[in-house]
């Protein structure tokens, strides 16, 4: 049966068939976080730029980018891939080194695991997939950028792994109390020729309460009379990429916090 009027050819239509439904969040191809990675008393400067994400398969990649690490390599840049937590990937490691006890050590240092760890199945420790407002993830560096060959590097290595959690909504942090109106009871006298007008009619002797308002300086007033707005506006944080990096011989819960950084403009398009 001839199927070319009904099925789209897929070398030259430009539709879904084409372009897969992908990322989740601010985890989408062509995402950024910014951050840093303390060890000890020392913390570098790291750029994490995702290149593929494939949810469906619990799939995702990219590029961990450092930089003073070592004398001999002032910028490092490695491949990564991921298994993304879910029914596919569970929180059980099984793998370079880490055991259960590892694993559930480095896991609850997550705020946002202590939601899910009642949901957890054996025996790979699966959760089901769903929105939860987090990700959980094992990041595996595979190799070196630009330059693959290279295997050892004096004073570093990625011989180990990332825990990493992506917290979509980050609790924001403290802010200032809100500014409330402040009453005073300030002594009215009827007023001379060169008094300011009074803005009653009062009894001489009497008092009235009078709401004295402090502003903030990017306070605004409200049209229709509703009163004035002295909250601080402020916008949603930004996501956060948290991670501990695992070796056998490496100094324990080297931490990673990133945030992710907007952007602008979205585009789209496809080489051809």
């Amino acid at each position: 049966m001839n199927t070319s009027c009904s099925s789209p050819n897929p070398l030259l239509d430009i539709t879904h068939i084409r372009v897969r439904v992908q990322g989740h969040h601010c985890l989408y191809p062509g995402a950024v976080f910014q951050g840093t990675q303390k060890s000890g008393r020392n913390s570098y400067e790291v750029n994490v730029n995702i290149v593929d994400v494939d949810f469906s398969s619990s799939f995702l990649c990219g590029y961990l980018r450092i930089r003073g690490l070592t004398d001999d390599w002032p910028e490092l840049t490695t491949y990564f891939d991921a298994e993304i937590i879910g029914s596919r990937y569970g929180f059980l490691t099984q793998n370079w080194g880490a055991n259960e006890q590892e694993d559930m050590v480095h896991w609850q240092r997550f705020p946002a695991f202590r939601h899910v760890k009642n949901e957890l199945k054996k025996p790979n420790l699966t959760i089901p997939d769903r929105d939860r407002g987090a990700v959980f993830m094992r990041w595996k560096e595979r190799f070196l950028v630009p330059n693959h060959r290279v295997q050892d590097i004096n004073g570093a290595s990625f011989a180990g792994f990332y825990y990493v959690c992506v917290d979509f909504n980050p609790q924001p942090p403290s802010s200032a109390p809100t500014l409330r109106p402040v009453t005073q009871s300030v002594p009215l006298e009827k007023g001379g020729n060169n008094d300011p007008p009074l803005p009653h009619s009062l009894s001489p002797g009497k008092t009235e309460t009078i709401p004295t308002v402090r502003k903030r300086r990017d306070s605004s007033v409200r049209r229709g009379g509703r009163g004035l707005s002295v909250g601080v506006r402020s916008h949603p944080p930004a996501a956060t990429m948290s991670g501990f990096y695992f070796h056998q011989n490496s100094e324990p819960y080297q931490q990673l916090s990133l945030s992710h950084v907007p952007e602008r403009f979205s585009s789209s398009f496809e080489f051809r």
